[in-house]
C-alpha cells in the first residue's frame, strides 16, 4: 500500500545536501515518488510501506549524514 508524507530532515543547508539525500533516498525498494524542499528542510515521500519503513529511510539518511523526523502528516 503507498502512502505519502513528509518528514522533516536535519542537517540539509545546500542543493548539494539534496543531491546526497536523494541518493540516498533512490536506492532504497518502494519509493515511487521523492521531492526534496531545501526551504523547508522536508521530504515528500510517497513509498509502499509494505516493502519499506520509516527506520530503513532514517538509517540511509543517517549513513548519508543527516537526520529524518517522525513524518508531519
Amino acid at each position: 500500500m503507498n502512502i505519502r508524507h513528509h518528514f522533516p530532515i536535519e542537517g540539509m543547508t545546500c542543493a548539494n545536501c539534496v543531491k546526497h539525500i536523494e541518493k540516498a533516498l533512490k536506492q532504497l525498494p518502494g519509493i515511487s515518488q521523492l521531492e526534496i524542499n531545501l526551504e523547508k528542510h522536508e521530504a515528500l515521500i510517497e513509498y509502499d510501506s509494505s516493502a519499506l519503513t520509516y527506520e530503513t529511510m532514517a538509517s540511509a539518511l543517517k549513513e548519508a549524514g543527516y537526520s529524518m523526523g517522525q513524518s508531519r502528516d
